[in-house]
């Protein structure tokens, strides 16, 4: 099973820069080791100081911040509805360069991980659905949401390996 630590290890430059949170719970951790690789794969030789700013859960799914050299920010809402959490991210316009088209490529394979856990349980990454219990927004599985439901400690979050 893939850990933060070991995909730490496998791509250091993507954990170097300034963050503020970085944080993976275990049902999304192989779709984050293969967006790593992804990115990693898009960047070429040339890593251009690519790094995660924070790894989030925010409404049942995961938050995928990152920043690079001449990276342009970008506005994102969620909107909430009883069976899913819908996502839009605004942009600023960006000029046809070859670097530009570069971040639109990582921001859409980015976008995609994060629509995976949509619809994937945070504790094991099975498929799931919006969990709402208690006001507190979970995508889980049926074995996951029973769990809840019975008020089991649902270990999301992996012990942090770096301490």
């Amino acid at each position: 099973m893939k850990t933060l630590k070991s995909i730490k290890q496998l791509y250091p430059y993507q954990f170097e820069g300034k963050n503020i949170g970085l944080s993976i719970a275990r049902g999304w951790l192989p779709e984050f080791a293969e967006l790593c690789k992804t990115i990693d794969e898009l960047l070429g030789d040339n890593k251009r100081g690519f790094h995660w700013v924070q790894l989030k859960e925010k409404f049942g799914s995961a938050r995928y911040y990152w920043s690079t050299k001449g990276k342009k920010d970008s506005l994102r809402f969620d909107l909430i509805a009883p069976s899913e959490v819908v996502s839009m991210e605004v942009r600023q316009p960006v000029s046809a360069n070859q670097q530009q088209a570069l971040f639109e490529r990582i921001s859409k394979v980015v976008g995609a991980a994060e629509a995976h856990t949509n619809k994937h349980c945070i504790v094991c990454g099975a498929p799931g659905k919006i969990d709402q219990k208690d006001g507190y927004v979970l995508v889980l599985c049926d074995l996951h949401a029973k769990q809840r439901l019975g008020g089991g400690d649902l270990g999301i979050w992996p012990p942090d390996e770096d301490e």
